[in-house]
């Protein structure tokens, strides 16, 4: 979810083939076949928090989930790679417990939110830079980027608050 992949690119992650730790990058290569695009590589971020928590998967939780040798990086109980049934129940279950440990997590979250977060964070973080997030998601067109980005109430009321601030710096036609 910290690099904006789909729920299914996950599933399909390798560890050899598709984690790369000192370039700091992550690589799908079961990317979504949506209008024609065909599946095609691609990388995205590999954030240091991505990378820590799947360094301490990777070492200490994933050699007890299965007995089977795989290189998946998130295998099922027999090694063979997870449904996305068995992915949206673990998610289930864990935002059940974040709840119960009295953290705000909506109960409609999904796999698919994280994308619209890494999204969202990465435009208000780098807002001169759609063409990279357009790449980083896999998207052909600005329009489907554009429906993940759900900005917090607090962020546009700072950007409103910052751009009136300026306006006495406007040139404004015919004042």
């Amino acid at each position: 979810g910290e690099s904006g992949l789909r729920v299914d690119e996950l599933l399909h992650l390798e560890v050899e083939k598709d984690l790369f730790f000192k370039s700091r990058k992550v690589q799908t290569r079961h990317a979504k076949a949506a209008k024609g695009s065909g599946k095609r590589a691609r990388v995205t971020l590999f954030t240091p928090l991505a990378r820590d928590t799947l360094r301490f998967y990777l070492d200490k939780a994933r050699p007890h989930f299965t007995e089977e040798r795989t290189g998946l990086v998130f295998p099922s109980k027999g090694g063979g790679r997870l449904r996305y049934e068995s992915a949206r129940e673990a998610l289930v279950e864990m935002v059940r417990v974040a709840q119960k440990a009295g953290f705000a997590v909506s109960d409609h979250m999904s796999w698919h939110w994280f994308r619209r977060i890494f999204a969202t964070r990465f435009v208000e973080r780098f807002p001169n830079k759609m063409a990279v997030l357009i790449e980083l998601l896999g998207h052909m067109s600005p329009n489907t980027v554009h429906r993940y980005i759900r900005h917090s109430e607090a962020w546009m009321e700072r950007q409103i608050t910052e751009a009136l601030e300026g306006a006495d710096k406007w040139p404004f036609i015919g004042t």
